[in-house]
């Protein structure tokens, strides 16, 4: 069970890579909230062990740190206070609420060929009629986080989800307008950077999912 102590890792880690692009040492970490380097890394387990960020295999060093990725991931958001890498649009609009700015996200339509640049401006994720696909359900997510979000993609049209799913034999999930995709990840992202992080509760993600009529089997994670 993580405590105030973990949860205040979690934060002051969210707000060094919003601020610095990249994930601090753990010894300035751990002077920023006057601990110890192995108490901090002992948070930091917890904290993976809790499913709130992902850590580097038989480390305590993040790897991913919700909205952010720590390694190359397929989204870059360009952003007025810096560039940073996210492992999906969901992530990538996640950070553009976070860091209440513009943006432009740059990836790829169904993490193919095509590029394409997503708009975030004025609040909004700007709606070009797009859609975004969730293949991996919810209950599914922490199974393999990095593959999760690679499963997560954009699409044209429904019909190009279809063809994606045929031809990568992938199943079906959930599709997403772009308006309810901005208002997921910001209602969910919106204050990581801002706000003191504090681990949601089952009844919380509920309540967030059922805001924004994310509700049937794909969405049950219980």
């Amino acid at each position: 069970m993580l405590d105030k102590n973990d949860e205040a890792v979690r934060g002051a880690l969210t707000r060094a890579i919003a601020r610095l692009g990249h994930a601090p040492a753990i010894e300035t970490l751990a002077a920023e909230l006057s601990r110890t380097p192995s108490d901090v890394r002992r948070s930091l387990q917890r904290l993976a062990d809790a499913h709130a960020l992902l850590l580097h295999p038989g480390t305590t060093d993040p790897w991913v740190v919700h909205p952010f990725a720590l390694s190359a991931g397929s989204c870059w958001v360009e952003t007025a206070k810096g560039g940073y890498w996210a492992n999906c649009l969901y992530c990538a609009c996640g950070i553009a609420a976070s860091l209440s700015c513009d943006a432009h996200i740059h990836t790829r339509y169904g993490g193919e060929r095509e590029p394409v640049v997503f708009r975030v401006a004025d609040g909004a994720l700007v709606d070009t009629g797009d859609v975004f696909h969730l293949s991996t359900p919810a209950a599914r997510w922490w199974d393999n986080v990095i593959f999760a979000c690679a499963s997560f993609q954009p699409f044209r049209s429904m019909e190009a989800i279809d063809d994606w799913c045929r031809r990568h034999a992938m199943p079906k999930g959930a599709v997403l307008s772009l308006p309810q995709l901005w208002g997921f990840a910001s209602d969910w992202y919106g204050g990581y950077v801002t706000a003191p992080w504090r681990k949601r509760s089952a009844e919380e993600v509920r309540q967030v999912f059922q805001r924004h009529a994310l509700t049937g089997p794909f969405w049950d994670f219980s």
